[in-house]
């Protein structure tokens, strides 16, 4: 019997765990994706970003990329809605280096390739975010996964040229304009 408790502790984690321990092979699995807003820490295995402002190519001469110094503005919250920071509603921008241990690697994978003043939504998975540890003084719980609202305003060296932008140029023409003379301005 002294396999006993660890075979109830692995049947109470499998039953805590809820739809996400098991898939029976005869249960129908609906394919169809799941709303950001409705799912749970456990339902969120990769990192989803959407675009919710893009900016023209023709107006993105630069891009962010790998050693970029980004300056950002951002709300994160939890997937229930729990706020855990402000920088956005409170305009505290917020300055970091991609490929830097300053931010959690969702959140850098997030701003990568973008450009200013594009916003994006970005729900990071707990693996690119602090994993199974507690953080942000207890609002952060382990395993949590993260929803963040992020705007680029502003870009510093390296910055890549975006390889689409094309710089348009205004061919301006000069014309003579004729100058009146000295002596005609005195003749008034």
């Amino acid at each position: 019997m002294r396999f006993a408790p660890l075979i109830l502790t692995t049947l109470i984690g499998v039953a805590s765990a809820g739809k996400n321990a098991v898939i029976f092979p005869d249960e129908v699995v609906d394919s169809r994706p799941v709303p950001v807003d409705q799912l749970s820490d456990l339902d969120v295995p990769d990192l989803v970003i959407e675009k919710l402002e893009e900016i023209p190519v023709s107006e993105c001469t630069y891009r962010s990329g790998p050693g970029s110094i980004v300056v950002t503005l951002y709300n994160g919250e939890l997937l229930n809605g729990k706020v855990i920071d402000r920088s956005w509603d409170n305009n505290d921008p917020h300055q970091f280096q991609l490929g830097t241990p300053l931010v959690i690697e969702g959140l850098q994978k997030a701003v990568e390739d973008m450009c200013v003043n594009e916003v994006r939504k970005v729900t990071v998975p707990s693996r690119l975010a602090h994993g199974n540890k507690v953080s942000g003084g207890g609002l952060i719980p382990a395993g949590a996964a993260l929803v963040y609202k992020i705007k680029l305003i502003g870009l510093k060296p390296p910055m890549y040229l975006n390889p689409e932008y094309k710089e348009t140029k205004t061919v301006v023409e000069k014309t003579a304009v004729p100058v009146a003379s000295q002596s005609a301005k005195d003749e008034l």
